[in-house]
This record gives structure tokens, C-alpha cells and sequence, in this order.
């Protein structure tokens, strides 16, 4: 901490939560189970598909495709994550432990870049990032296992981004991308 207690604005400061992610082989199953079940739902699911040139594995280029569905429970947006094709961080994770719980995710002012250069300086890399087309705004899942006991993800949007309308969403609905 600085003189006077204030956090300086070059450290690492998470704020507010804005979603629980859980990695699935099957997430139309995982979906109806959430809402049936417990009442969580209904979800809204889309693809994603994310070039070699916004997308890194562990500081590589990486391609992938991923399958999402989202629905609110209380204030926290539970996300369902389902790998379709190319090599991720979710991948590594289900071959490691299996389905469950993968990270958290925090909101985080842009630049991607100068959040993850805090990141650096705390030891602590990117598992995996996707940029936006503006390489400003994307997301990074945070190599926070041995801190934490979790990933920490850090979703760096434009005001009401995507991510932050799919936060404040009542309903979910909205353009989400394919469907």
C-alpha cells in the first residue's frame, strides 16, 4: 500500500465478480439440469469461434471453438463453458480434473495489455487470453491455482461491453452471437 492507504494503480485490484464459470463435456445436459433441477435458467448458449490471431494458449497462438451458456442466479451470472474444437485451457482442465468449477470472473478496467502487465509484475501469467478486435478489450484466464485455488479470469470490456450487458441482463436475451 501507498502512503495514506490507497492502493496504487499500478497493482492488481479485482472488483466486482461478474461471473462463476463451470467447464462441461455436455452443455445442453449440464443446462437442463441447472433448470430443471435447481431452477437456474433458462440459459442462453452460443458459439464462439476465435482465430489464431485473438486467440493464446499459454503465450502461443491458439485457435479454438467454444460453446457458452449463460442465465442468472441471484446477481452472479452462472456461466456453462463446453470445448468444440482446437486446444484450451478448459481442455487441460477436464483431462486434469474433470467438470466442475474453472474460474471466476472479475471485471477489469482495458487495456488487456496493461491488466496482464500487473499480473507480471505479481509473478502471476495468463493461462489463456482472447482479444477483441480491438486489442484493447478481451479476457484472460489467470495462472492463480497455487494463490487462490482457482483460475481468476479478467474480462477487460468497453463500458457495456458485451460481457457487462450479459451481467446486467434480467432476461439473458439479447445478441449474444450464434446461437
Amino acid at each position: 500500500m501507498s502512503e495514506g492507504g490507497q492502493i496504487p494503480d499500478d497493482r492488481v485490484m479485482l472488483s466486482s465478480v461478474t461471473h462463476v464459470c463451470i467447464v462441461v463435456r455436455d452443455l445442453e445436459r449440464t443446462a437442463h439440469n441447472f433448470s430443471e433441477k435447481f431452477n437456474i435458467g433458462p440459459f442462453s448458449i452460443r458459439t464462439q469461434h476465435t482465430p489464431e490471431s485473438h486467440g493464446e494458449l499459454h503465450g502461443e497462438p491458439a485457435e479454438y471453438s467454444l460453446k457458452f451458456g449463460y442465465a442468472r442466479a441471484g446477481p452472479i451470472v452462472i456461466e456453462l463453458v463446453q470445448p468444440l474444437q482446437g486446444e484450451t485451457a478448459y481442455d487441460e482442465f477436464l483431462a486434469k480434473k474433470g467438470e466442475g468449477v474453472h474460474h471466476i470472473g472479475f471485471a477489469a478496467s482495458p487495456s488487456l495489455d496493461e491488466e496482464l502487465r500487473r499480473w507480471e509484475e505479481e509473478g502471476i501469467r495468463p493461462l489463456q487470453t482472447n482479444r477483441r478486435d480491438d486489442p484493447r478489450y478481451g479476457w484472460a484466464y489467470m495462472d492463480t491455482e497455487d494463490e487462490v485455488g482457482c483460475v481468476l479470469e479478467v474480462v477487460c470490456d468497453p463500458p457495456l461491453g458485451w460481457w457487462e450487458s450479459v451481467s446486467l441482463a434480467e432476461d439473458l436475451q439479447g445478441p449474444l452471437g450464434e446461437r
